[in-house]
């Protein structure tokens, strides 16, 4: 995936260190950033703060440290899912989106996954997670751990099932 294009209300570059292995290159407030492959969106991340980071191997890395919210595109543009957790770190030789902390996403047929904790490798557009996930839609809701679904939830797998509740129409 490319940058394709990006708006930010303040930037401010700032020499700081984070975890001894990044060093803090720009600062941005208000940050919307279009990510698009051969000239068509594929995401669209909105968070009220943005830093990027240069670890030591020159690998960019986002962190949003006061959360975010991202946008899943189909092929037409139509929004696929979308994705809000309260702290997020994308890694771009990865292409890999770690997210924690009051995760929420939805897919276009409001299924709805809430978890802890996320990883999404955008090159084999997957979803992970080894931390507690509850997956909900009009059929009913199960919990687990050890995720693994695509972006969409057309594909979904969920291991050590903790709990699980079948909605009935009972006409």
């Amino acid at each position: 995936m490319s940058l394709f294009s990006s708006c930010v209300e303040n930037s401010e570059n700032l020499p700081l260190k984070f975890n001894n292995h990044s060093e803090s290159i720009e600062t941005a407030t208000g940050v919307t950033l279009n990510f698009s492959d051969l000239g068509k969106s594929k995401l669209l991340l909105k968070a009220p703060k943005l830093i990027k980071l240069l670890s030591e191997d020159d690998q960019l890395i986002m962190e949003c440290p006061e959360g975010l919210e991202l946008i899943f595109y189909d092929t037409l543009k139509n929004i696929e899912s979308i994705l809000i957790a309260d702290y997020g770190k994308l890694f771009s030789k990865e292409e890999l989106l770690k997210v924690r902390e009051n995760v929420r996403f939805n897919n276009y047929n409001l299924d709805t996954l809430f978890a802890q904790e996320l990883d999404i490798d955008f090159a084999k557009d997957s979803i992970y997670s080894e931390k507690l996930v509850i997956f909900s839609n009009v059929e009913g809701r199960i919990s687990g751990t050890k995720l693994k679904a695509n972006s969409n939830f057309t594909f979904f797998q969920l291991s050590d099932v903790s709990e699980g509740h079948v909605n009935y129409d009972m006409e």
